[in-house]
């Protein structure tokens, strides 16, 4: 369950379309500098800061946001400066650069003078190191959160030719750099990220500051991608999470939704449709929206509304239900009249993990439609996937201990404002799918309404299932 889901309240500020908001969830984030590599600048996809921009949005957050340089590395898949989602403008604003180094933000090293031989203490004006020409104004333009995703390239660009990340000493050099020596209970302080982080303190002493995971990726090309290389990659975010507390920062694990449990051959492994399938390392754009879910959850913010009003699960009409494990097929009409725009929610889970072996073809198949239009979703032991012939997949995880109610919605959009028409899927308060294609239902005989059909012989167990009118994520803890 996530934390913006176990920290709700039932009386909390409505903002947005009626959207709860976390108690230390703050109305107005003020400043925000997104700070990274070319995973934050956007390379084959606008980057995680775009589907972070709408939940903002959603969620009637006030915030602006800040950097040294502006828009994405790659100007096909840009999103032009300006580009407004329900009439808020994305200015597409950030201290990232693609190929960039912790060690080139923190001053240590400057090689190739990405971001105009800056850095971060020339950016705030403290300590500075460099004469760049890229500064934020200390009056207008003070960070008072920073999100930071760095490290990809510190690890797999500088030690992938030395054979593999995961060889000899390698990693441990890198993890000195990147956070320094582990003493017990306490860090050395002396790596490129505690300086990135003591020079935002000195500038702003009440910045809230966010360290990301790095994300994992698929089989990287021009790299051994042997099964060690990806456990290295896992205990390094572990250490990370370790320092992140010793320095009092926040740690989001972004690689929540994007490993796949079943690569029992590379434990760790990305599932590939989340990342760039040209170097398989920069996410897609259904990588980015499963990333910008997490961020959000750690500032305390749910999932994207769509233009939805939330409710509750005990607002939908209900699919009868005998016993818990679920046998047969059942299903619910909904009066095509007003099913223009509505939702099923199914509480399930599926299988025994991996005791049993994964089984990634079986589960539980979920259609949704209205006569007009059908979306297809099935859940396996290891997967949420969408399709008539499950060829998309949304979300990764052990689906034998879900506690999480999945809701999928037929919603008309408003192309207006940038809420495009299609189903959206929510796991939780998280959104995991995105304006995605239905189906006619013509020619395959799916009849309207919600359907639970189990395929093949793994146990599916569903604890609940309804239909309701318009309808978003949960409004508290089921």
């Amino acid at each position: 369950m996530s934390k913006a889901m176990m920290k709700m309240l039932a009386a909390c500020s409505v903002l947005g379309a009626g959207v709860a908001m976390a108690e230390d969830a703050p109305a107005n984030l003020g400043n925000v500098m997104f700070v990274g590599d070319s995973i934050t600048h956007g390379y084959g996809a606008p980057s995680y800061r775009w589907p972070l921009h709408k939940v903002f949005v959603d969620n009637g957050v006030q915030f602006v946001a800040v950097g040294v340089t502006q828009g994405n590395q790659n100007p096909r898949f840009c999103v032009v400066p300006g580009t407004a989602y329900a009439g808020v403008p994305f200015n597409n604003r950030h201290s990232a650069m693609s190929s960039e180094r912790a060690y080139e933000i923190a001053g240590r090293i400057n090689k190739s003078g990405r971001l105009g031989n800056s850095n971060i203490h020339d950016w705030l004006g403290v300590d500075a190191t460099y004469s760049g020409d890229f500064k934020l104004d200390p009056a207008t333009q003070m960070p008072d959160v920073m999100v930071m995703m760095i490290g990809t390239n510190d690890t797999l660009s500088d030690y992938g030719n030395k054979g593999g990340i995961g060889a000899g000493q390698h990693m441990a050099e890198v993890q000195k750099n990147l956070i320094g020596t582990r003493k017990g209970k306490s860090w050395s302080g002396d790596g490129d990220m505690d300086v990135i982080v003591d020079t935002m303190r000195k500038a702003n002493p009440k910045v809230r500051i966010l360290i990301l995971a790095i994300p994992t990726w698929h089989d990287v090309r021009n790299n051994n991608n042997k099964a060690e290389d990806f456990a290295v990659v896992m205990d390094y975010n572990e250490a990370l999470k370790h320092w992140a507390a010793f320095k009092n920062v926040e740690f989001v694990d972004v690689n929540k939704g994007l490993i796949d449990p079943a690569r029992t051959d590379k434990p760790g492994v990305g599932e590939p449709q989340f990342f760039n399938a040209n170097d398989k390392l920069h996410p897609t754009v259904q990588g980015d929206l499963l990333i910008a879910a997490e961020v959000a959850d750690a500032l305390g913010y749910p999932g994207r509304t769509v233009g939805l009003e939330r409710k509750p699960s005990a607002a939908f009409t209900p699919l009868p239900l005998k016993g818990k494990v679920f046998k047969s097929t059942r299903a619910v009409k909904l009066p095509v009249a007003d099913a223009t725009a509505f939702t099923g929610a199914v509480k399930c889970s599926v299988g025994d993990g991996k005791k049993g072996g994964w089984q990634t073809e079986d589960g539980l198949r979920i259609t949704l439609g209205n006569g007009q239009q059908t979306g297809v979703l099935t859940v396996t032991e290891s997967a949420i996937i969408w399709g008539e012939k499950k060829d998309r997949v949304l979300y990764c995880s052990d689906m034998s201990a879900n506690e999480d109610e999945i809701r999928i919605a037929l919603v008309p959009g408003n192309t207006e404002e940038g809420r495009e028409p299609g189903f959206y899927v929510w796991l939780g308060d998280r959104l995991i799918g995105e304006a995605l294609p239905g189906m006619d239902p013509a020619c395959n005989g799916h009849v309207p309404g919600l359907v639970l059909s189990p395929i093949g012989k793994v146990a599916v167990k569903v604890s609940s299932a309804g239909v309701a009118d318009g309808a978003y994520a949960p409004a508290s803890a089921q």
